[in-house]
């Protein structure tokens, strides 16, 4: 009577260790996360963010939106801003110091184009505007900061297009400054009426 040879027994294998693969699938998915996130971030930011923003600078500027929706739409500028390449941001602080500028001509002209007793809605409009461009400079400035936030820089003091005076003579020049001290005397002037601190630059 012949006897089978038993197989031999094979060695045991060792034994996994208690969560040896868990640190690397948690690493996988998180990143996996992380892409999906940063994607759909930049998907969801549109292709109109620039006309967004610019939309909403024309808005504000023109008084459009005040109180509570104005500075919902600042906050929304800032936000946007944020998410901005730096050609986008160039183009939208250019564009704000544009709009401003063409802003400012038309109060200046409507101001001195007034009767008397109107003049002083056209100065209450021009306070008004320049505190929100104060806010849109602001808000467009990432780089600036200060403890509530950002701090708008000083903007650019020229005159406005339509007052610049081309190629007018040194006679024409001097008429014109003094038709802006007399329109910015009386912007101050009704700011004090009114309690309101302009800025340092107005």
């Amino acid at each position: 009577m012949t006897r089978t040879a038993r197989p031999h027994a094979r060695p045991a294998a060792p034994a996994k260790q208690p969560g040896g693969n868990r640190t690397a699938i948690v690493a996988t998915v998180l990143g996996l996360a992380t892409a999906c996130l940063l994607g759909w971030l930049w998907l969801s930011r549109g292709d109109d963010l620039v006309d967004k923003t610019l939309a909403m600078e024309r808005a504000l500027l023109a008084g459009d939106a005040s109180g509570r929706a104005g500075k919902r739409a600042v906050d929304e500028i800032i936000r946007n801003v944020d998410r901005m390449d730096p050609a986008e941001l160039k183009q939208v602080q250019q564009t704000l110091e544009a709009e401003w500028q063409r802003a400012r001509a038309a109060d200046i002209e409507a101001y001195f184009a007034a009767k008397p007793d109107e003049r002083r809605s056209i100065l209450d409009r021009s306070i008004d505007r320049t505190l929100t461009y104060k806010e849109l400079r602001f808000a467009v400035n990432p780089k600036a900061s200060s403890k509530d936030g950002r701090r708008p820089r000083k903007p650019k003091t020229t005159p406005p297009a339509s007052q610049a005076g081309g190629g007018a003579t040194a006679a024409e020049k001097a008429a014109q400054r003094q038709l802006l001290e007399r329109y910015y005397d009386a912007l101050r002037q009704r700011a004090r009426e009114r309690r309101i601190e302009l800025p340092a630059w107005q």
